[in-house]
């Protein structure tokens, strides 16, 4: 597939969650407008430092960006009497980005590969989910204070994608964790990663 992309320095976007941005540059206006009538995908790519984005040839690979992004289709809330735009990006997977396509929009758009991942939880894992489940609720009801909010929240999380997505998204401090957990590929290596986390107490509480 071809998706345009949305470099976010230190985001990440977990396949199962949804992402609410704040649209305020004109070519990101362009981007998420045409993504919607046109049902493109978009893909958060994360980057370090917006000083480290540059000029890429047609046919690059954007180095700047990890190789390993989230994707959906963006979905227009609010258009502001100012013209940003609220927009929600609900996950639909992650792709590997390719090379850099010739377009004639402001934005960047490449060729990606979608990247399958194993969702079938094994041995002990299912206990694991639950305990993530259980912080993860907490937190939500510690820092979410408007009741609406926390229920749409809590509502979202129908399944151990939704959850293990939502738990490193939120409650994990490091962000290159968040990226290393993002491209692993199997569900259960991604549980036992977040579950060594609480042992550890190395997670937002």
């Amino acid at each position: 597939m071809n998706v345009a992309i949305f470099p976010l320095v230190n985001v990440c976007l977990f396949p199962g969650t949804t992402k609410p941005l704040n649209i305020f540059e004109p070519r990101y206006l362009q981007m998420m407008r045409e993504a919607v009538a046109l049902s493109r995908p978009v893909a958060l790519g994360f980057i370090e430092n917006i000083e480290n984005v540059k000029p890429h040839k047609v046919g690059e690979v954007l180095s700047y960006v990890r190789p390993i992004a989230g994707f959906g289709r963006p979905q227009i809330i609010q258009e502001r009497l100012n013209g940003t735009l609220l927009v929600f990006i609900h996950a639909e997977g992650k792709v590997k980005l390719g090379p850099l396509i010739a377009t004639e929009t402001p934005y960047l758009m490449v060729e990606a590969e979608e990247i399958k991942e194993v969702k079938e939880l094994r041995g002990s894992n299912n206990q694991y989910v639950g305990l993530l489940n259980q912080i993860l609720a907490r937190w939500i009801h510690n820092h979410i204070p408007d009741p609406e909010q926390r229920k749409f929240f809590l509502e979202s999380l129908t399944g151990p994608l939704e959850i293990v997505g939502a738990f490193a998204s939120y409650l994990v401090r490091d962000y290159d964790l968040q990226q290393m957990i993002l491209e692993m590929n199997d569900i259960n290596d991604k549980i036992q990663v977040l579950y060594r986390l609480v042992e550890s107490n190395e997670i937002i509480t």
